[in-house]
């Protein structure tokens, strides 16, 4: 931990495009969250099937409250406010762990709500859980490493940032699976076989934003920071276990059981 927790002495604290990189970077969170479920809701307005179960009411509350919570850090921060940034931080830390639970509850819910539909994929339960995984680990390093802010602040971001897979998945990655065609993930038989269509569907869009923040340390610093590189391999190492899990029939009869079939 001591070589993630200090900040290397050769990696600049600050840069004059922080501020501006780090607002937009907020800007496009909204823009992916807002059109991707607000895409989705509308539809299902417009189609009458705009019913969910209770606790996806809660977990939205609380996923809205997220980002809230950290664009106001990020303005903070941009406004040199620091005290009152770190006041707030503790208050977002529990907000994450609410998240964390909230996530993992709404996960197997709603797979209980689709049973027996033509949404319904109980295996899909290694994505959700991974999602919850790498966000509430990221936080949690974030919060240990707070005394640390440019290790602080990144992983901060890339753990925001992994949420958007859930914006471009009901929007755009069905929008460009239609353009380029080919099979869909869940119809191969074999993680051999779809781990590229897998990874593509559910993982690119949110991981090309990741690789902008460290092409922007690489413009700006011309390195990246210990603490980004260990928080993306953390990520790849999840997300390549849950496409992994999806495609194993262990998986398939242990997802039905914890939804209760």
């Amino acid at each position: 931990m001591s070589s993630l927790a200090a900040d290397p002495k050769d990696f600049p604290q600050r840069h004059s495009s922080d501020r501006a990189f780090h607002l937009a970077m907020v800007i496009v969170v909204w823009a992916v969250i807002t059109s991707g479920f607000g895409y989705k809701n509308i539809h299902k307005l417009i189609d009458g099937t705009f019913t969910y179960p209770w606790i996806v009411h809660v977990h939205a509350a609380a996923f809205v409250g997220w980002l809230v919570f950290f664009t106001l850090q990020v303005l903070l921060v941009r406004h040199r406010k620091l005290s009152t940034h770190r006041t707030w931080g503790m208050a977002g830390a529990a907000l994450a762990g609410t998240m964390v639970v909230l996530g993992v509850l709404t996960a197997v819910l709603t797979e209980v709500f689709k049973f027996g539909t033509p949404d319904g994929d109980a295996r899909y339960l290694s994505v959700m859980f991974a999602d919850m995984l790498v966000f509430g680990s990221l936080i949690a390093a974030a919060m240990l490493l707070r005394s640390y802010p440019s290790a602080h602040k990144r992983l901060m971001l890339v753990a925001t940032l992994v949420l958007t897979d859930a914006g471009f998945g009901r929007w755009f990655i069905p929008t460009l699976s239609a353009w380029i065609g080919g099979r869909n993930f869940w119809e191969f038989p074999t993680f051999a076989e779809g781990a590229w269509p897998f990874f593509r569907h559910q993982y690119l869009p949110a991981y090309v934003l990741i690789a902008a923040v460290g092409l922007f340390d690489l413009a700006t610093r011309r390195r990246l920071h210990p603490a980004y590189i260990a928080g993306v391999a953390w990520c790849l190492l999840v997300d390549l276990l849950a496409g992994w899990l999806y495609f194993q029939p262990f998986w398939n009869n242990l997802a039905l059981g914890i939804i209760g079939h």
